[in-house]
């Protein structure tokens, strides 16, 4: 059967996912698991299920497959395309909600034409960090940022976190407590001790209520503050409240920085130079 999925046609017989007429590679595992879901689109498929179908026989961790859907998620579902693809339900599984149309195998069938180009100019996505080390629980999270059109990285613990930032700083972050390696108070601590890193919006979440680590979370340095299992509307409105803060401080950053220049500018233009000897 061929599936038909946005620009994607997949061609089960054959083996190929396509994309606007061009090949697209994907790792067997990955493959295997959009099939998958793509027969069962009419129901919810438990991360038990996807396991025992794509790795019989053998034992993996529950990351492989969080790992497997990511890739599927980030070559199947563009930034442009503003509607997920593969829906995680939370607390039960994962199902393939993009409309789709079925054909007979048919090789000369066309294909959809491509989307259309981003527009040139658009505004930068805000980019936002998840540090936890519950795949199940940054795989919930991605989806639900990907669908309000963020972009999304991921860390699963601290010392992670910390070389994310470093690398590439996010614009967002949004922080576990209780992982290996390295506490998310002491990720916090350390990005709010750097000039670079402190002006970052971090959100500590956190299935620990107590006022102790609450307190102990602002000495820290957080901004905000989640309680486990997350709400998603609570989600939202922290995430755009901490954005909408920063992108204010980076504007007025940003005019301060151009001031300064124009004064230095100044300041050259108006000083005098020294006479020339004689």
């Amino acid at each position: 059967m061929i599936y038909r999925f946005g620009t994607y046609e997949l061609d089960a017989q054959r083996g190929e996912l396509r994309c606007a007429g061009h090949p697209v590679a994907l790792e067997p595992k990955v493959y295997d698991v959009l099939v998958h879901l793509l027969q069962h689109r009419d129901r919810v498929v438990t991360k038990e299920e996807l396991l025992e179908h794509c790795w019989a026989g053998t034992f993996v961790s529950e990351a492989a497959l969080t790992q497997c859907l990511a890739k599927v998620r980030k070559t199947v579902e563009p930034a442009s395309a503003g509607s997920p693809i593969i829906k995680t339900i939370y607390g039960r599984g994962y199902r393939f909600v993009a409309p789709v149309t079925v054909l007979p195998h048919d090789p000369v069938l066309p294909l959809l034409p491509p989307a259309p180009d981003t527009t040139p100019g658009a505004p930068r996505r805000s980019r936002i960090l998840i540090v936890d080390d519950e795949p199940f629980n940054v795989d919930y999270l991605e989806q639900e940022l990907a669908e309000l059109g963020y972009e999304t990285i991921r860390a699963t613990n601290g010392q992670e976190a910390l070389d994310n930032v470093a690398a590439d700083a996010p614009d967002l972050i949004l922080l576990d407590v209780m992982m290996p390696v390295m506490d998310g108070f002491t990720v916090c601590r350390r990005l709010k001790a750097q000039e670079a890193t402190q002006l970052i919006p971090i959100i500590i979440m956190t299935a620990l209520d107590a006022r102790a680590d609450r307190i102990t979370g602002i000495k820290a340095g957080a901004d905000d503050f989640l309680t486990k299992p997350v709400d998603e509307a609570e989600l939202v409105a922290r995430i755009e409240t901490a954005l909408k803060l920063k992108h204010t401080v980076d504007h007025h950053l940003d005019e301060f920085r151009a001031l300064k220049d124009q004064v230095a500018q100044l300041v050259r233009f108006v000083t005098p130079r020294d006479s020339p000897a004689f």
